[in-house]
């Protein structure tokens, strides 16, 4: 497939590359998972700083009033659902993106109030390591059942197999990203994991093979 085929109608175009290699099955999980993480990291550095910002403020929030809370006391978990809309109309950007860092902060206060366990010392990072994992849901792995066939004949089950396959690599790779841009306040400079170094070859064992 040349570059900037589209091979499946309701994915951006960044995307197609992962989705063919996964329909393909060409390449090792490995290489999809870093194709997909390229794609991701992508989308995340292009869609901007907005949702670092936005996490940051609801993060500080949520810090603030389990703070105030102490150890016996209760978490108004209403008002801070209104405090979070209130922060995200207050900041002007793209509607989507702050939709998507709202339906995150909101997520992890869901998490926490029914028992999860959250760094609420680190609440901006896991406010914006959900969003990251909304993007990588609402902008992919969601979008893929939706067309009538898939690229290359492979069927649904086999498809979300090789997906489900990846998504630990996915994960770490969120987690890594959403700690990077917390501290540095930008998605600016989001980095991939280096690949593994391959083993020197032995050329005096390989001579050594031939002649046999």
């Amino acid at each position: 497939m040349p570059d900037g085929d589209i091979v499946h109608s309701r994915l951006a175009r960044l995307y197609q590359k992962p989705y063919q290699w996964l329909c393909e099955g060409k390449a090792d999980r490995n290489e999809c998972a870093r194709v997909t993480r390229e794609a991701l990291k992508r989308d995340l550095m292009r869609k901007g700083d907005l949702p670092v910002m936005l996490a940051k403020r609801m993060g500080e929030s949520l810090e603030r009033a389990i703070n105030d809370a102490g150890e016996n006391g209760s978490v108004d978990w209403a008002a801070l659902n209104r405090e979070f809309d209130t922060l995200a109309g207050q900041v002007d950007g793209r509607p989507d993106l702050k939709e998507l860092t709202l339906r995150a902060a909101k997520g992890v206060l869901h998490d926490l109030r029914y028992g999860r366990e959250i760094d609420v010392d680190n609440a901006s990072e896991a406010i914006l390591k959900q969003y990251m994992y909304e993007v990588y849901e609402s902008d992919f792995k969601e979008r893929i059942p939706l067309t009538s066939e898939h690229h290359a004949g492979i069927d649904e089950v086999t498809l979300t197999g090789r997906i489900e396959e990846i998504q630990a690599d996915i994960l770490t790779a969120i987690s890594k990203w959403a700690k990077k841009a917390t501290e540095t306040q930008s998605v600016a400079n989001l980095r991939l994991p280096r690949r593994p170094e391959l083993k020197p070859v032995d050329l005096d064992e390989d001579l050594l093979c031939s002649a046999d």
